[in-house]
This record gives C-alpha cells, structure tokens and sequence, in this order.
C-alpha cells in the first residue's frame, strides 16, 4: 500500500490507549436509510453514517459476507471508523460518483472529520485482486481523536477471524479465506478483534486500505486510486444529449443516482446486474419475507439495460444481451438450453435457498437467507422482458445483434410461442401453485411481438407468421380469460377476479393505449384497490408465503407512468414527488416503504426501484414537454417509449 499524505510539521498520528477492547459506541442499525453505498463492479459494501462498514460480500456480490452487522449486531463484524464519542455523520456523495463522504462535527472541536469510502474499480484485474476497500480520513481545521475497530467474521459472521500483525497492519484470515488492513495504526489485537486510536493533526490526512488476501496490493497509491476512481465514475454518467436526461433533467439528481446505482449493481467483466447486494432485508419488520438479491435475474436485468439505454450507455446494453446469450449455449440437437430465471454473476445456474439461523437478523427478521429458491421456478415473463430489451437495442444500435445472435434471440421466440400456455409462478414469483397469470400471458405477446420486429428489421425469418398468429392468440386470451365483466378489470390471473398491480404495465409495453377504456377502469381499480395515494400494494391475496409486506415501490412508479402517459399529469407529478421522498438522504431506494410509519422496507438499494424512478421520469418529461420539444426529441431518439403517440407516427417514421 502506498503511504498516506504526510501532516503537517513532519507529525503522525499517535496511538492511543490500551487495556480491554471495546467497541465504539455505535447504534444497532435500524432504518437502511442510514447506509450510503460504494463499490467496484463486481462486489459493493454499506457504510452507515457512524462510519461502520456493516455489510460487505468479498469478491463477489453473492459471496459470503466478512462484515455482517446489517444482519446482527453481535456476530456479523464490522470496520468502524470514526471521530471518538462523537454523534452519526452527515453522508454524501462525491458529485457524479459513488465515492462516499461522511462528514463529523466532533462536539467541542474545531475539526470537521471526513471519512472518504470508496471501491477502485480496476477493469483489468480478477475479482479477487480488484477486492479492496480504502478509507480516507481528514481533519481540518483543528486535531481529532480517532476510533477504529476492525472486526471480521468471515462466512456470514460464522468463523471469526485469525488475527496477526505485520508491516504496516494486521491480516485476518480464516483457512484459505484472508484480508489484509493497511494503515497508519499501532494496531492492538484482542481475539477477533484489532483497535487503534489516533490522535489526527489539523488538516492531515490518513489512509486505511483494505483488500483481499493477505498481501497488501501493490500499483498506485490511495490518493491516485481516489483520482482515478473519479475520473472513471464521471466520465461514466450520462452527457446532456442522452433523451432521457434531456425529458427529465427538472429531476436531474434522481435521474443521476438511479443511473449511478445501476452501474453499481453491475458487474465489469460480465455485464450482469444484481437485483440488490443484499440479502434478507425484510419487507416486513419481524416476518418470513426475506429474500436474497445479490443474483441475477432476468427480468430485473433487462429493465436497467433497457433504461441505461435511454442514457445511451450502449455498450452495457450489449454486455448483458452477450451475457444471457452464453447462458443459453449453442444449439443442441436443434434446442439451447431454457433460459433459467436467475444466475450468479458469473453465470452459476445452482443457487440453492438455505437458512442462516444464526444471524438475528435485521430488525429481528428471520429467516436470514442465502440463495434464491425462485432459481428452480418457470417463469413466462422473462422472455418478454429480455426480447423487449433485445429489441431497443436492435433499434439504437443494429450492429449489437450479429447473426449468431439474431438466431439465438429468435430461438427464444420459438421457446415462448411453444410454452405460453404453461401455468407459472408470475413476475412476483408466488410460493403456491403455478397460476395462468394475466401479466405472463402479456409478456408472452411481447415476446413474440419484438420477436417479429427483430426478424423484419434483420430480413425476415419464415416463422413470423406463425408467430404473429401466435400473439394473436394470446391477445385474445388476455382480453376475454384475463378479463373480469364485473369489475371492469383486467385480473390477476385466468379464473379469478383478484387484481394484480402488475397489470400497470399492459399499455407499458403497448399492448393497449393508456387511453383505452379498459386500461383505464383497470387503473382505476388498482388505485381503489391496492393503492393509498401514491403507494401502491402488488395484490391482497395469498401468494404462499403469508404476512405483511410495504407498498412496493415500482409498482407505484408504473402507477405514475400510466398517469403522466394517460392525461392526468397533475396527479402523477403529485405521485412522482411523493415516492421521491422515500429515497435516502442519498437518494438510494429500497424496494418497498411503509407509508404508515414512513419508512423503508426489503433489500437496498433495489435496482427495480431506481428503474421504476428512471420510466416514470421520462413519461413525466414527455408529458409536460412542448409539442416542440417532443419533436426535437423524436427527431434523435425516436425509439423512445410512446414518443409515436405524442408526436404521430409519420413525424417519428420521417427522422
């Protein structure tokens, strides 16, 4: 590791103390609302604003975690750093990036105390050498006395750490499992356990650098790493060309940080996106609804890469479509493997659901879980949603879809028109028995839709007709099964007359104008239903599971998106502005809320949700723009969802 920045008149900083270790006072996390996020592309840690590290997976996001005490506060393990017997921080982030500040007013002091976080990305490395954490901190303006307390508990908090000091730091390991700390410390060991305190000079900075295996990584010192972590993320984020940002940019913050959140989830050499990096978050304080995210679905996945899109992030759109592709292989026997409903980040198709019970969990919710038992499920959507993806791409950029790809996409269409009729387990991937869900019958249509648009736009292919007689089928279907006389509604699924909010998104993919009479009472009902003002429920029937759940928030945004899209502009804005409230002070959102006690829910950040932000703020750009603006727009873009609508069809067909 390279040295810190030197203080001030050749001074350091000094150890201090001695005697039994204790811990920081620091408070049992409670609300995710006090973690900001950092990370490298491949894995991402929570820092809480009392500057603990309190959930980290090293390498990988779906590895085991070495700092745990999201999920209990006494075995998970954590890295502390921070100003002595001094209240929570102030968090930020770096402007346009994911480098994290949290800022201390230490009581009675001249200093204010900054804690820099951040991941360095490292595009060319391994997982295992690019699995680091370095930690700045500064005091300026006066000295400060500083607490660390280094506590890792490898394998999610069950092996606790064999502790050694070395040159410059301590190593923990635990079998072959090993992190080297870095730093300017005299570090005390107390079993698992290492300490220092230090006593910071006015306006000097130290480093403490944390990384995977026992030997400290060589290259560029933290203070380039820091420049260069920079440079990548804002060299990153989207110019104010990309059509999204130039429809919404009166939300410009929100928009920003739900693209820096995606790019976050995603990893560098695959092109993946995590649904979330954790795990067991609850969607419901003290119940059973504790899933884990740190995977790959599909379905999630083909909705950031269609909005990173929309922010002209092109070549991340191209890296997940090659990505699901690999997963289905080449041809055997005349059929490719079935695409599964989720993957490790890696491509790993085992993800079996177990049972952590010695962890309390976070708020006392148990089950804390690892892995994901929605791996072995069918679920029909997904096929849409990735043939939805597929084809925008196609439209931005022809050249994504070589004719080996065009063949497997193609393929794909096949599979669907062959298994529509199949029950499944939904997009909210219900635990009780297969369902003919009104939501997987449309996706079904979507898939066969852009199927058809893909082959025609590439030459054609002798099984569209079939195809289109296929989605004409299926139309018919969603329109007399999916359809309750009584309520005047599209329901949940052929044979009942429940509701599902996941019918927000039939005129989302332009199977009915949002307009249409029955788009319209079906949105109507939802809002009688299953919303509360903005706040908007999936259902309210038994999905095989049981107990409570928050409102779920992208379903709240779809709700928006059919508002702004339908007329009711006023409302949706209204809308819109009430779920931007649930974000963190950071802007991250979970991916439910609890309207009641004004509070968030399930696991964070959740990507569905900072999609949800992204779709609703370009139908609300849309909306209010001038009729002007919207040619401009459609003129550069006009693949953008519904800009046909708003400005006609042969303006949009002459550009």
């Amino acid at each position: 590791m390279a040295r810190p920045s030197r203080a001030p008149r050749g001074s350091a900083p000094r150890p201090r103390g001695g005697g039994r270790a204790r811990r920081p006072p620091i408070p049992v996390p409670t609300t995710t609302h006090d973690y900001g996020v950092i990370g490298n592309l491949r894995t991402a840690a929570l820092v809480h604003r009392c500057g603990a590290i309190d959930w980290a997976c090293l390498p990988r996001f779906s590895d085991p975690s070495v700092f745990a005490r999201l999920l209990d506060d006494r075995r998970g393990g954590t890295f502390v750093l921070r100003p002595m017997e001094t209240p929570d921080g102030v968090q930020r982030y770096r402007p346009a990036t994911n480098i994290l500040e949290t800022v201390f007013h230490p009581p009675g002091a001249d200093a204010v105390v900054t804690v820099v976080d951040f991941m360095p990305i490292a595009e060319g490395a391994s997982d295992e050498e690019a699995a680091r954490i370095v930690r700045l901190v500064t005091a300026e303006g006066g000295p400060a006395e500083l607490d660390l307390w280094f506590e890792p508990r490898f394998d999610y908090g069950r092996q606790a750490a064999e502790l050694a000091l070395g040159p410059g730091g301590v190593t923990a390991a635990s079998g072959e499992t090993a992190l080297a700390l870095r730093g300017p410390a005299v570090f005390a060991l107390d079993g698992g356990v290492a300490t220092a305190r230090l006593s910071l000079p006015a306006d000097a900075t130290i480093a403490f650098d944390l990384s995977w295996g026992a030997a400290p990584r060589r290259g560029a010192g933290v203070r380039a790493l820091l420049t260069e972590t920079e440079r990548f993320w804002t060299g990153w984020t989207h110019g104010p060309g990309a059509p999204l940002h130039r429809l919404a940019n009166r939300w410009h913050a929100a928009v920003e940080r739900s693209e820096l959140v995606l790019k976050l989830l995603s990893h560098v050499t695959t092109g993946a996106f995590v649904a979330a990096p954790t795990t067991s978050l609850p969607e419901w304080p003290g119940g059973r609804r504790n899933w884990d995210y740190r995977y790959v679905w599909i379905r999630d996945s083909a909705f950031v890469a269609q909005e990173l899109l929309l922010l002209g992030h092109v070549a991340e759109a191209r890296a997940f479509l090659g990505w699901v592709l690999e997963r289905l292989g080449p041809a055997r026997k005349g059929r490719r493997r079935e695409l599964r409903v989720l993957y490790g980040s890696h491509g790993e198709p085992e993800l079996t659901e177990r049972t952590l019970p010695h962890l309390a969990g976070f708020l006392r919710s148990r089950p804390v879980r690892v892995g994901n038992a929605a791996n072995d499920q069918f679920q029909l959507d997904i096929y849409g949603e990735l043939l939805d993806a597929a084809n925008l791409l196609a439209e931005i950029d022809p050249t994504a879809v070589s004719r080996p790809t065009l063949r497997a996409l193609l393929d794909v269409a096949d599979d669907v028109a062959r298994r529509w009729m199949t029950p499944d387990q939904g997009i909210w991937e219900v635990r009780g028995p297969a369902r003919h869900f009104v939501h997987s019958k449309l996706m079904a249509w979507v898939a066969l839709d852009r199927a058809v648009r893909i082959a025609d736009r590439f030459g054609g292919d002798r099984r569209t007709r079939r195809w289109r007689t296929t989605a004409e089928t299926i139309r018919e279907a969603i329109v007399t099964r999916g359809w309750d006389a009584k309520s005047a509604s599209f329901v949940r699924a052929f044979g009942e007359t429940a509701i599902d909010a996941a019918n927000l998104r039939i005129p989302i993919v332009g199977f009915l104008p949002f307009d249409d009479p029955r788009v319209l009472s079906t949105v109507a009902r939802i809002e009688r239903e299953l919303a509360r003002g903005p706040f908007v429920w999936r259902y309210k029937v038994h999905d095989g599971v049981g107990g409570r759940e928050g409102s779920f928030l992208p379903c709240g945004l779809w709700l928006v998106e059919c508002q702004a899209r339908a007329g009711s502009v006023r409302k949706a804005r209204e809308g819109f502005e009430a779920l931007l409230r649930t974000a963190s002070p950071l802007g991250l959102f979970a991916e439910e809320w609890d309207p009641e006690q004004q509070r968030p829910l399930g696991n964070f950040p959740q990507a569905f949700t900072h999609v949800g932000v992204l779709r609703a703020a370009l139908a609300l750009g849309l909306a209010m723009a001038t009729p002007a603006r919207r040619a401009e727009v459609a003129l550069s873009a006009p693949y953008l969802p519904g800009i046909t609508d708003l400005v006609g069809a042969s303006s949009v067909a002459r550009t």
